[in-house]
């Protein structure tokens, strides 16, 4: 009975062992290139308008999750339309939009914004995929010309600034 119970001990221990392998010894993480994270406050503003209310993005569950002053809020104590977003919600925010496709993201970036319509994000805001919530940014408004500006990192302050116009309906904060 000892005989079975160590030849069969002695079997695992040695199929366990050769079934590793020696350490990974190369590149163990992607350089990913990234669109600018300190011109993303006026981008990630126009996206908390228009898609981070409860209802949409700012919803629990999401792939895309926006928090921010039109709904889902980051810290327990800020409420939906209270204090303006926060920085840690901006750097959240950034962290989901690039995180959505980041391959993808970084050739886009890297190739200075050339075909951007790779990106889900972008295919979805303009309407030319199925999107729960329809077109937001049409292709040439403002508000793509800002998205679309901040991957190429052309920034158009004057497209973001414009975007929107915080008398529409849909907006939870009025």
């Amino acid at each position: 009975m000892i005989g079975r119970f160590f030849w069969g001990s002695l079997a695992v221990v040695l199929v366990g062992g050769t079934a590793c392998s020696d350490p990974y010894n190369g590149q163990s993480f992607t350089v990913v290139d990234e669109p600018r994270l300190d011109t993303f406050g006026v981008v990630v503003k126009n996206l908390d308008y228009s898609c981070g209310n409860l209802a949409c993005h700012g919803a629990v569950g999401r792939n895309l999750i926006l928090f921010g002053v039109e709904g889902r809020r980051l810290a327990a104590t800020d409420v939906a339309c209270g204090r303006s977003t926060t920085p840690d919600e901006i750097l959240a925010d950034y962290r989901s939009v690039v995180g959505l496709e980041p391959e993808i993201m970084s050739e886009v970036v890297a190739s200075g914004g050339k075909d951007p319509q790779r990106l889900t994000l972008i295919r979805k805001m303009n309407g030319t995929e199925s999107h729960k919530g329809g077109t937001v940014f049409a292709i040439g408004s403002n508000g793509d010309l800002c998205v679309r500006g901040w991957l190429t990192g052309s920034d158009d302050p004057s497209a973001c600034n414009n975007a929107f116009n915080p008398g529409e309906p849909f907006v939870a904060c009025p």
